[in-house]
């Protein structure tokens, strides 16, 4: 489906989020890919160096459109087509405007090559 800004000019720097989820355990977040209850749209949370995998934030398998809107916006196609960046703070993830976003663009983040 995808997210395209239909308002006015999203400016570089512009924050979103956080991402709407449920914070599932690694251990917890295996059981749910196993009973196949995962979305496919989950991010990983790692521990406050950055080093390790604590969890993951999954807003579900069914998608309310205005609080898991950030789910939509799809991967770009290469690196250097995205116009947000994810990242995690305080155990949340926000997406940052990385350039300007006009009308009628899509928002696209990268995810990372096995996304692409």
């Amino acid at each position: 489906e995808g997210v395209v800004n239909r308002g006015e000019l999203i400016k570089e720097g512009t924050l979103f989020g956080p991402y709407e989820g449920k914070f599932w355990t690694k251990d917890q977040y295996k059981e749910l890919i196993k009973a196949k209850q995962e979305s496919g749209n989950a991010w990983e949370i790692r521990d406050e160096e950055g080093l390790n995998i604590v969890g993951y934030i999954d807003p579900g398998r069914e998608l309310n459109p205005k609080l898991n809107w950030m789910a939509k916006i799809n991967c770009a196609a290469r690196s250097s087509d995205q116009n947000l960046v994810g990242f995690q703070l305080h155990g949340q993830i926000y997406y940052r405007a990385i350039k300007d976003i006009f009308f009628g663009k899509e928002l696209l983040v990268w995810y990372g090559n096995q996304y692409a």
